[in-house]
């Protein structure tokens, strides 16, 4: 064992010479090989995790209004179930919410809202917010840290609490500084107290009215109460949303909060104007993320495969230069598998220069760019284990490619003919 481990070793480090002796002898063509692979390697870490970047970007863009999130609100019968005259005006009630709280299978926590536009004032400064009724539950599915304060609870839906949570737009510009929680605003005329500031959420790439920033959270309860709908004297829902246990089943998931809705208010379960559904997941669905990265990490490595004909071509020609040594050693009893061992050998040494260098280059551009402070929708590449695993094997399948046809080359050189050579 230990004299076929020295064996290697000698072999390996004699492969290693001949490799950088070849580069030595054709110094601008190694550089510009050397390039090659070393920028094609890099390229396919950094294009892999730029891949993912834009992923987890667009991802975290729309889950800014809630992780796993599908929302139902109710519309009109559609003209298909009744005729237009027919058509009336649907809406969702609390005994609908808590129904489907109790029969969902598919959805973890469900939630309410009420939405009501409105000015909010203080201290001389106003503006137009959204006023959401919220309850404990919706609160927890949006997954809004706070900045600072408390959330809505249980007990605030109960007692009808005129309290509310602001975003953090609506802090900045009807606070001033040094309020916060405990300070007295008023919507529409009426009085609510501040228990809690939501923190920052930024640019969301799905939205159902105003950003969250731009928005007010009270209890639902004291919302139905203070803006009743006109209509009705029921306690109204104008938005509920479900967080679902798995997003790979966000069409059955749709599919079974609106026949729950449905044969709640009395349509049929396949009018879709009568229960309107939306969800996150489905939007980003859309979006053809996994091509997108397939697409780069095949440019990458076409770059790759680009360096390794430049490997290719500067082993045929050091082939051709050392002919009359090859026959030498084929004509004092080398055999042609040792000439073909020894060739491939050195091939491979190149790439590997090149492909570790690489290697290094594609991973400290990720940390760099990632340590970087980026606006919200600017992607940074994400470093992976599986992408520089990815490099090293196409490297490596490069290398062998590549070593392929100057291994073979040599292997068919005739001593006798070299021997003749000047």
């Amino acid at each position: 064992m230990q004299r076929g481990a020295s064996i290697l070793s000698t072999f390996g480090s004699a492969a290693l010479r001949e490799a950088f002796h070849t580069l030595r002898q054709h110094r601008g063509r190694a550089f510009l090989t050397l390039f090659g692979i070393v920028w094609g390697t890099a390229a396919v870490i950094f294009l892999g995790g730029w891949g993912d970047g834009v992923r987890v970007m667009i991802e975290r863009g729309f889950f800014k209004t809630g992780r796993n999130m599908g929302t139902a609100w109710a519309g009109r019968i559609g003209e298909d179930f009744t005729p237009a005259a027919d058509r009336r005006t649907l809406w969702f009630n609390q005994q609908d919410l808590e129904a489907l709280r109790r029969r969902t299978r598919l959805s973890d926590l469900v939630g309410g809202e009420l939405w009501e536009i409105g000015a909010a004032t203080h201290g001389g400064r106003a503006r137009i917010t959204d006023l959401r009724g919220m309850d404990p539950e919706a609160i927890e599915i949006r997954g809004v840290p706070l900045a600072a304060g408390r959330r809505i609870t249980r007990g605030d839906l109960e007692h009808r609490r005129r309290v509310v949570l602001l975003g953090d737009e609506v802090r900045r510009l009807l606070l001033r500084p040094g309020e916060g929680v405990g300070t007295w605003i008023r919507i529409e005329g009426k009085p609510f107290q501040v228990i809690g500031l939501l923190a920052p959420v930024g640019i969301q790439l799905s939205q159902d009215r105003m950003l969250i920033d731009k928005q007010v959270w009270a209890p639902l309860s004291t919302v139905q109460m203070l803006f009743p709908r006109s209509w009705t004297d029921e306690p109204v829902v104008s938005n509920i949303i479900y967080r679902m246990r798995d997003r790979r089943e966000v069409a059955e998931a749709k599919r079974e909060v609106r026949a729950i809705l449905a044969d709640r208010i009395g349509v049929s379960r396949d009018d879709d104007e009568a229960v309107m559904g939306w969800s996150s997941i489905e939007m980003l669905n859309r979006f053809p993320l996994d091509q997108n990265k397939g697409f780069l990490l095949l440019l990458a490595i076409a770059t790759l495969g680009v360096g390794g004909i430049g490997v290719l071509s500067m082993m045929l020609d050091a082939v051709h230069e050392r002919r009359q040594e090859i026959g030498v050693r084929l004509a004092v009893g080398a055999r042609p598998r040792d000439v073909v061992v020894q060739l491939f050998a050195e091939t491979l040494a190149v790439t590997s220069v090149g492909g570790l260098a690489g290697v290094a280059l594609g991973v400290f551009g990720c940390l760099a760019i990632g340590s970087v402070e980026a606006p919200d929708l600017v992607p940074v590449p994400i470093l992976s284990g599986s992408l520089v695993g990815a490099a090293l094997a196409v490297m490596t399948i490069v290398g062998v490619v590549a070593g392929v046809a100057p291994a073979w080359r040599a292997s068919r050189i005739d001593p006798a003919i070299t021997l003749r050579m000047e």
